[in-house]
């Protein structure tokens, strides 16, 4: 693996400190790198076991760019799919979440030191006792678990970290204990080692608000948002895109302890067409401005539309395509989605953090907030034959939903 694990947890800190001090805003704005990103990961396919990158676009109509990227001797999804305003942007976000996937199936054997959590003492056995997958067994610091190092963000410490929090072998037999919850939350791949800690600290905070929301009682409710009232040019853009294809959108806003906007979006087929899919399409997202959240949670229901449609991933079972369906249930949420009683007008707009440092500090802020005790970034792979990172952001003990 050419280049791969050139970062250590230890080395971490340091490289991100260069980083902030050298780089200027986070976000990559050109086109032109979308593409070039694109051609180079093409060009190295074979390195992480690309066969076919494909567009899923005109299964729909919703007018958002859908990518699919097969890896057919992955150890978790063979299939990842990737979303955006066009195919450049769709096909990046799909052979990043390729690659996310295959760094966390190589965690190198050196790399894992097997141990109880009760070896390892009091600090790291409470830091984790509040992930276990539905209070599993009280013993479960005697197990003898596979641990990696994790660079702690809040503390600048070097950490260990539980390797089934980690890596995305989901393989049967698990090579795990069952023990911590098996998820995807929290890997991310960037230009950059801070890039790709914005994108895992955003989606950790998405998954958790999502699920706080979800719990019974609820003590953050859901806020309904109108529609009508969404100004944002990003969101504005593609509701007016879902609008002009006959599809009708409800969204959400989570609250949560942290002030960073977190939508749940539902994607549905009005009466104007024959349906092509005929359930609602969910999406999830959390930004820095309520703007760039929403229509990024809009397009990942677009999506969630065209996955159904394409029908090719393993995690999309037979369960997704009932041979009837509740008629009212969907004339109700159309119903619903189109009216304009209880709900709330979109938020007032962010400020979005004028540099990469005041991101990671607004993040880190949140993480907080929402409970976290430790922020543990695991470097999985580093190259510059494309510049990539990926990384695990292991945050505990915030949780998914169904955890």
């Amino acid at each position: 693996m050419n280049g791969a694990y050139a970062v250590t947890a230890d080395q971490l800190g340091a490289r991100l400190e260069q980083e902030i001090a050298t780089r200027g805003h986070f976000r990559g704005r050109e086109p032109e790198a979308t593409e070039e990103l694109v051609r180079a990961l093409w060009s190295v396919r074979r390195r992480f076991g690309i066969t076919r990158v494909g567009s899923l676009t005109r299964l729909d109509r919703a007018g958002v760019a859908v990518a699919q990227v097969v890896r057919p001797l992955s150890l978790s999804n063979a299939v990842s799919q990737g979303k955006g305003a066009n195919l450049m942007e769709a096909a990046a976000s799909a052979l990043m979440e390729a690659l996310e996937c295959w760094a966390a199936e190589r965690i190198a054997p050196e790399r894992i030191k097997v141990a109880t959590a009760r070896d390892l003492g009091d600090e790291v056995r409470n830091l984790y006792a509040g992930c276990r997958v539905h209070g599993f067994d009280a013993g479960w610091d005697q197990l003898q678990l596979g641990w990696t190092e994790g660079y702690d963000l809040f503390s600048a410490r070097v950490l260990p970290v539980p390797v089934a929090m980690v890596d995305t072998i989901y393989t049967l037999p698990s090579p795990h204990p069952v023990a911590f919850p098996r998820s995807t939350r929290g890997l991310a791949a960037g230009r950059t080692v801070l890039a790709a800690i914005i994108h895992a600290a955003l989606e950790v905070l998405e998954r958790a608000s999502v699920a706080e929301a979800e719990r019974y009682p609820r003590s953050y409710p859901e806020l309904r948002i109108d529609p009508s009232s969404v100004s944002g040019p990003l969101a504005s853009q593609v509701l007016g895109r879902l609008k002009a294809s006959d599809l009708v959108a409800g969204i959400w806003l989570a609250p949560a302890e942290h002030n960073l906007p977190v939508f749940r979006c539902q994607v549905i087929e009005t009466e104007g067409h024959r349906e092509i899919a005929p359930m609602p399409g969910e999406g999830f997202a959390c930004d820095f401005t309520h703007d760039r959240a929403l229509a990024a949670a809009l397009m990942e229901a677009a999506q969630a539309r065209v996955t159904a449609l394409a029908g090719g991933r393993e995690d999309i079972t037979r369960m997704s395509y009932p041979e009837r369906h509740d008629r009212k249930y969907l004339d109700a949420r159309r119903h619903a989605f189109r009216s304009s009683s209880e709900t709330v007008p979109f938020p007032a707009e962010y400020d979005e953090p004028a540099s990469g440092a005041a991101a990671l500090t607004a993040l880190l802020s949140a993480l907080k907030a929402a409970g976290a005790l430790a922020a543990l970034v695991v470097p999985l792979y580093s190259d510059k034959d494309p510049d990539i990172d990926v990384v695990r952001l292991v945050v505990p003990p915030l949780r998914d939903l169904g955890e």
